[in-house]
């Protein structure tokens, strides 16, 4: 992750954060995907195509780990979505 993406993606993690309380890792994730420029959108992961579940990325994980340094909250993905 360079500094522009770091920065953009704190910046939208700051903004999102402030309201909300949970630990949904996809809720975040949604939110990121909508707000942030298709150069950095295409870094994140995509479901599989025929069960429909997620996975998680190393660059996810960084954002994760972005998250929880700034919020101390570690956001996870639902078993029930989880391939």
């Amino acid at each position: 992750m360079n500094d522009i993406e770091y920065e953009k993606i704190k910046e939208l993690i700051l903004e999102i954060g402030e309201y909300y309380k949970g630990n949904d890792w996809l809720l975040i994730k949604k939110y990121l995907l909508r707000y942030l420029n298709p150069e950095i959108r295409k870094r994140f992961s995509t479901r599989d195509s025929k069960t429909k579940k997620h996975i998680i990325n190393d660059f996810e994980k960084n954002v994760i780990d972005i998250y929880n340094k700034i919020y101390k909250v570690k956001l996870v993905l639902d078993e029930t979505k989880k391939l």
